[in-house]
């Protein structure tokens, strides 16, 4: 019976030490790469993913979105996002388009005007009196699934509010025709 933890020599054939030799210089090729190459995450993508670590950045801190709220005449409010009034697509479009339709500077009344074309089917439904914009403010737990609670904003800030003339059709024959 052989003693445990004693090293015995094995005579390989010539085949078998010259696949060993090629093994070998396959490993120092393989450690002479991983130190031209600066590192683990250049030599080795399986070991290092970068492609997780780096493509994939956390969420935000805060994230907002600017809400519309239409109140009508009995004093019922309907809460409306930018992307119900434009497609998914022009999402970017339409956050400008709202943000901006509660400046007070020149290029606001296009801003108003565009809002108002795309209020005017629910502004007559609803009996809308009064339209108000609103930035919503999230703070993010990249931990929690969701990871904001879209229903209780940290933080709401009025933008502006804009009355609806009385007389709709004529307000909206002014927008048209600007």
């Amino acid at each position: 019976m052989k003693a445990a933890g004693r090293v015995e020599k094995v005579a390989l054939s010539e085949d078998d030490a010259r696949a060993l030799r090629r093994f070998e210089w396959l490993l120092v090729v393989l450690v002479v790469l991983l130190v031209a190459a600066h590192g683990r995450d250049l030599a080795w993508p399986f070991v290092g993913w970068p492609m997780y670590a780096r493509s994939f950045p956390p969420p935000p801190r805060r994230v907002s979105e600017t809400e519309l709220r239409l109140v009508s005449r009995d004093g019922q409010v309907t809460h409306l996002l930018p992307a119900r009034l434009f497609t998914h697509v022009e999402i970017e479009l339409a956050r400008r388009v709202v943000e901006q339709a509660f400046v007070q500077q020149p290029g606001g009344e296009e801003y108003r005007a565009a809002l108002f074309r795309k209020l005017g089917p629910l502004l007559a439904k609803r009996d809308v009196v009064e339209i108000q914009g609103w930035t919503l403010s999230w703070t993010t737990d990249p931990t929690a699934v969701p990871a904001f609670n879209f229903a209780a904003p940290d933080e709401e800030i009025l933008l502006g509010r804009i009355r609806v003339p009385g007389d709709r059709r004529s307000a909206q024959a002014t927008l048209r025709s600007r």
